[in-house]
């Protein structure tokens, strides 16, 4: 059996990565990966501006101020937030009252802040002296021209897309989202229109492994259930692998009288990858590769199902679209109780919190789903590693 790592990097090295741009709005970006460096186009300010309500002074001449002895300026200008950037003849022993985000006017160099003075209106007491350039936002305090804002490759998130806003860009080159297919395999499977018989169940995983496809941000070319044929099976894979960038199939990996699927990867020529992994669940998984399309093929059963994809699906996808970012998140934490020796490397569905994880239920049979709601994380158990109550253990973390 091939270990997990091992099988991510047979599957990198054969997938192409997205080369494909498209523009859209900054509304449309959070999620994508962006297509280029992007560099600022003005500074942010790009004019001096106050950081709080108050007065702008000359540091110098409040130097001393205090309580007892106040400091008193005429103030000779009042400017506000929006206000176009004016430059009144400085008179010495002067303020301007000035509000937050207001343009500081040469050559004050400070902003007392209001709750340090009378309110004075026409004349202000300063009762508190000021170093230049506090509260004094310089031009290029937050970004300086030129400066790059976006990484090519970076995952757009809402900061960013507030980053670009600033910079009065409306629309920005992303890579495409990768296509994917869902192929669900099994003759007890019905789908959700059709009424419930003995012996029949819905097909539940087409719509688990969807959804968590959905929320990367790739793109659900089609889902579709195909009973066990070798025949049905191998022309469906055949007229739509060429539609997707990633297929994925569930159900028939195994060494059951009718797990087709090694079987079909035989007869339309493709290519095995690897099969059996040495994880639990989901041990029998398959990845193969058919005309230059790699296909993911994941076990049947819901629980099994959904670790194999979480565990080989983000790496994939962060090596398509060329972003680390896009990976499992992992960390070490401490177990809150022992678990028992697994000849076979483990991961179990677990809860973290605080930096602790544990077991939220008894039943981890790969057939067992309702329970992964109690969960967040998958706990990593090395193969014939007894874990006791206090050890570390690395688990990943659900996406979504």
């Amino acid at each position: 059996m091939i270990e997990v790592e091992a099988a991510r990097m047979k599957i990198q090295h054969v997938l192409a990565q997205q080369k494909k741009v498209e523009i859209v709005s900054i509304s449309e970006a959070a999620g994508r990966v962006c297509a280029e460096n992007i560099y600022a186009k003005v500074a942010v300010p790009h004019f001096p501006r106050a950081g709080m309500d108050g007065y702008a002074v000359v540091a110098n001449e409040i130097k001393g101020a205090c309580l007892e002895q106040p400091v008193c300026l005429k103030v000779i200008d009042a400017i506000f937030a929006g206000d176009s950037e004016c430059n009144p003849i400085k008179i010495p022993n002067t303020a301007v009252r000035i509000m937050t985000g207001a343009p500081i006017p040469e050559p004050y160099d400070a902003v007392i802040k209001q709750e340090w003075t009378d309110y004075g209106e026409t004349q202000v007491k300063i009762y508190r002296e000021i170093k230049a350039g506090r509260n004094y936002g310089e031009i290029g305090e937050d970004v300086y021209f030129d400066q790059k804002i976006i990484q090519k490759h970076q995952l757009i998130n809402s900061r960013a897309v507030g980053i670009l806003a600033a910079q009065g860009i409306k629309e920005i080159k992303v890579l495409e989202p990768m296509r994917i297919g869902i192929l669900a395999t099994g003759s007890e499977l019905i789908s959700l229109d059709e009424p419930l018989s003995s012996g029949k169940i819905y097909d539940s995983n087409l719509y688990t492994l969807a959804s968590f496809i959905q929320s990367s941000g790739s793109k659900i070319i089609f889902q579709e259930h195909c009973s066990d044929d070798i025949e049905a099976i191998s022309k469906f894979i055949c007229e739509k692998a060429n539609d997707v960038d990633l297929l994925i199939t569930t159900g028939g990996v195994s060494v059951g009288e009718k797990d087709y699927v090694p079987q079909v990867i035989q007869q339309i020529k493709g290519k095995s990858l690897f099969h059996f992994v040495n994880m639990k669940p989901g041990t029998p998984m398959m990845a193969s590769l058919y005309q230059n399309v790699v296909l993911l093929n994941l076990s049947g059963n819901p629980f099994a199902a959904v670790v194999n994809l979480h565990l080989f699906y983000w790496s994939a996808l962060a090596h398509f679209m060329q972003c680390p970012e896009l990976n499992l998140e992992k960390r070490e934490v401490q177990l809150t109780e022992d678990l028992k020796l697994s000849n076979i490397r483990r991961f179990i569905r677990a809860y973290e919190e605080n930096g602790f994880v544990s077991l939220n239920s008894k039943l981890h049979y790969s057939s067992v789903f309702h329970n992964t709601l109690e969960t967040n994380c998958l706990i990593d158990q090395p193969a014939k590693a007894e874990l006791k109550k206090g050890d570390h253990v690395t688990v990943y973390y659900w996406k979504f």
